[in-house]
């Protein structure tokens, strides 16, 4: 998200805050010491035992796979506070962290975080600073970078390499699902998306970013190849409904949290439709659809200064003169008439994908 943009967020938030208010409204683990050569055993056969190769160390211009759940991308290195350790290592705690943080803790987020990135999604390394990586993350279209949506990431949440090409893959269509890889269990978001290797009756085999196989059942995901998914109107405002009550989060893009660009993002992303990452380039995509002609899962975009870089919010329209959102810190993605304010006088239009 562009500072002008993120700068005219934090006023329209503000506003809305105030309308509101009136209204009442890497573990470090110790190294296990190898008991002693038994008597008569044979030093050199422990000696000519080759370790495993370690992993291939990140390169700047090179991609790299996110390695935890959920990873924050930052809008600089070095700027995370105490409460936000549980998500800088590998495994993280995105959940337990969103739970510690207070009101004020949360809008402290804003120019900080900038978006976040999901398990497997690939990024390309730009530069390596210390223990912080400068990336780009290659699945999320921003005008801010040809390549995809830029910012830093610790490096402990990286690991070298591609996923392999295979010719379809599993996305997550639950709130959350969990998988074994080796010896940890990974909460996967809605949204994940991982290459399918085998497939079964009832469950099916994906390639995880450390390189090893995970198993999914074949009720929480959608396996089909790249491009959309056959899907309706109704299929996308029912899968938007099911994150009614979920708290807003600032540059969120997963089920624990939400910004408004990264839940149409998110909806659409499991249904194979590819959005920009913010809602100022959404606009920009799809066909432009005339107010009185809305239909369910169109996307509507509103912005205070009437032009499109100045589009600070968008949501889904669901019927009757309702949309879907995620409006604001302190609040809950929730369905509201398209005419409350300040939505009425900020309509700024409407994109339809299907």
């Amino acid at each position: 998200m562009v500072l002008g943009r993120r700068r005219r967020e934090v006023a329209a938030a503000a506003m809305l805050a105030a309308i509101v208010l009136a209204a009442g409204c890497a573990e470090n683990r110790p190294q296990r010491s190898e008991p002693a050569p038994a008597p008569n055993s044979t030093p050199a056969a422990v000696a000519t035992t080759t370790p495993p190769p370690g992993p291939e160390p990140l390169t700047p211009g090179r991609s790299a796979l996110v390695t935890v759940s959920v990873a924050n991308v930052w809008k600089a290195p070095g700027q995370a506070r105490p409460i936000d350790a549980s998500s800088l290592g590998d495994p993280v705690d995105i959940k337990g962290w969103i739970a510690a943080m207070t009101h004020e803790d949360k809008l402290w987020l804003v120019d900080q975080l900038v978006t976040q990135a999901l398990y497997g999604e690939q990024v390309r390394v730009e530069e390596i600073r210390g223990a912080w990586a400068r990336v780009v993350v290659t699945g999320q279209a921003s005008h801010l970078d040809p390549a995809g949506y830029p910012g830093w990431m610790p490096a402990a949440q990286l690991r070298a390499g591609e996923m392999p090409a295979t010719s379809s893959s599993a996305v997550v269509v639950r709130p959350w699902v969990t998988v074994t890889d080796g010896p940890r269990t990974i909460d996967l978001s809605y949204n994940t998306r991982l290459p399918v290797v085998a497939a079964g009756n009832n469950d099916v085999t994906v390639a995880l970013p450390t390189g090893g196989r995970g198993v999914l059942p074949l009720a929480d995901v959608a396996v089909g190849g790249p491009g959309r998914r056959p899907s309706s109107p109704g299929d996308l405002v029912a899968a938007a409904r099911q994150f009614t009550g979920l708290p807003y989060l600032w540059a969120g893009t997963s089920a624990a949290g939400y910004d408004c660009s990264g839940f149409t993002a998110a909806v659409y992303g499991v249904h194979g439709i590819a959005l920009p990452r913010d809602a100022d380039d959404q606009a920009g995509v799809g066909t432009p659809v005339d107010r009185s002609r809305l239909q369910p899962g169109d996307l509507l975009f509103f912005s205070p200064t009437g032009d499109q870089r100045g589009i600070t919010h968008v949501s889904m329209y669901v019927g009757n003169g309702m949309m879907i959102q995620a409006p604001a810190t302190g609040r809950t993605v929730e369905t509201v008439p398209v005419d409350s304010q300040p939505y009425a006088r900020q309509y700024w239009g409407a994109r339809r994908h299907l």
